[in-house]
């Protein structure tokens, strides 16, 4: 695409984000489109503490087929250190979160020399977190669900106005695609990021917790 300046691309992404059809845009359709996929590449670390609440929401994408979006949020630091996207839900896929958080802990401990001493999971009543006790994973049920519920309020209200209006060949890699820049966003605005290969930090913090 031809140039743009850094604060009319960020307008242009914020506003799609926050609602905006990809058309109407201070950009280009195509080039808003170009500029999604680049930065869903970008890879980053967050702070992680061991204090998680998981949680999942299902979402319709074209025709009728439906996906679950998880999401992983750090109840202490308020970042969203993994989501993932799947057509089903079960056992299978919450040792999938689990593995992925380890790698994530990993991640920041080196990058951000974090220290997690004690991991606690805690999630509504949804029969699939039964795993947490199979695998022998500390867990705690709660009712109130204001701790990932924050992110899938937002995450809804996005998406509730795309649920007819998803191309026709959207898939599970363009959804994820779509929520991997929407996640890096959100995490920008509400923890510190560390953007791996450009050893940079990028710490907005607009929460008020």
């Amino acid at each position: 695409p031809r140039f743009y300046s850094s604060e009319v691309v960020a307008l242009a992404l914020a506003s799609y984000l926050s609602g905006l059809s990809s058309w109407r845009t201070c950009l280009p359709h195509s080039t808003l489109l170009y500029y999604l996929r680049r930065l869903s590449c970008v890879r980053y670390v967050v702070p992680v503490s061991g204090f998680y609440a998981v949680d999942e929401t299902k979402i319709m994408v074209v025709k009728g087929q439906y996906y679950y979006v998880w999401i992983v949020r750090d109840v202490k630091t308020g970042a969203i250190p993994f989501f993932m996207v799947t057509s089903s839900r079960s056992g299978l896929h919450v040792l999938i979160v689990l593995t992925n958080m380890k790698n994530a802990e990993k991640e920041a401990e080196k990058v951000l020399k974090t220290r997690i001493d004690k991991v606690v999971y805690i999630h509504d009543g949804a029969t699939v977190y039964n795993a947490f006790t199979w695998l022998n994973v500390e867990h705690k049920r709660v009712n109130e669900r204001d701790y990932a519920e924050q992110e899938f309020r937002s995450l809804k209200h996005r998406i509730s106005s795309m649920d007819f209006h998803f191309p026709w060949n959207s898939n599970r890699f363009t959804l994820t695609r779509w929520l991997s820049v929407f996640f890096l966003a959100y995490n920008a605005l509400y923890a510190p990021v560390y953007l791996l290969g450009k050893e940079v930090i990028i710490n907005v913090n607009i929460s008020n917790e």
